[in-house]
């Protein structure tokens, strides 16, 4: 298994890397950081250059990337452009695979969120067929994997729970598009854990915070610690990320690591 830890929400700026946060990842023992794929997109030639150097020398890699599409990059309704969507794959997914990245987290809901008038079932079409036409033959060109996750219902409106976007993947059915369980939106939705279970053959990446995206360095609520029991039976063994703020102290990464590992072995 390989441990990453999520930078979006721990940065000190979400606009450029943040370096000293990446230092503080790799001290703490971790394996990768996953950044947000609309921040590698956006970064100038010369950021960029300096990013793919910076890792190389603090000796992290980019296994996952968070955040797939920007909102300006509109997905469902009337204004979702397919023309638009490729030219941003081109550029942020390039640069993933530059970076090494395997998986990219398809979350988004800015630029998934239905507009009004538009139905559930309109929504899977046009999703399914952006991933089919824009964003699988990259990912086939690339050698990377869509993990697709659910997201509770405050900031989103469509595909809120596991069981719907495993219909996502259902309709899609290709070996680029599986599932990810996220701990904090599981928690939000009083989602049932038991539900993995069904999931999990499609289960490729798991996102870990409390709510509020409190990192859990000293326990787990009944919530998250219920998702990890299921995932310590099952023998999960592939990647795992925090996506939570810093913690609350120095120590708090690498606290919260051991945890982890100790709440998975």
């Amino acid at each position: 298994m390989r441990f990453g830890f999520c930078t979006d929400f721990a940065a000190a700026t979400r606009t450029a890397v943040d370096y000293d946060l990446l230092r503080r990842i790799k001290k703490a023992g971790y394996d990768f950081a996953e950044f947000p794929l609309m921040l590698i997109e956006s970064l100038s030639e010369e950021a960029f250059g300096k990013m793919v150097s910076g890792m190389k020398e603090i000796g992290l890699s980019n296994d996952v990337c968070c955040n797939f599409f920007p909102e300006r990059v509109r997905l469902t309704g009337p204004d979702a452009d397919h023309g638009v969507i490729r030219d941003y794959l081109e550029r942020a997914m390039g640069r993933a695979h530059r970076l090494g990245t395997k998986k990219i987290v398809f979350g988004s809901c800015p630029a998934r969120n239905l507009p009004e008038g538009v139905s559930e079932e309109e929504g899977y079409q046009q999703l399914t067929a952006i991933l089919k036409e824009c964003v699988i033959p990259l990912c086939a060109k690339y050698d990377i994997l869509i993990v697709m996750e659910a997201i509770y219902s405050g900031p989103c409106n469509f595909i809120i729970t596991l069981p719907e976007a495993m219909e996502l993947v259902r309709r899609v059915d290709s070996p680029y598009v599986a599932m990810l369980a996220d701990t904090m939106h599981m928690a939000y939705n009083a989602e049932d854990p038991q539900y993995l279970y069904q999931c999990y053959p499609s289960l490729n990446h798991v996102h870990v915070a409390e709510k509020d995206r409190i990192l859990p360095e000293d326990g787990y609520s009944e919530e998250v610690s219920a998702v990890l029991k299921i995932l310590a039976e099952k023998g999960y063994d592939k990647t795992i990320s925090f996506e939570a703020k810093g913690g609350v102290g120095p120590e708090s990464m690498g606290k919260a690591l051991r945890l982890l590992k100790a709440q998975l072995s």
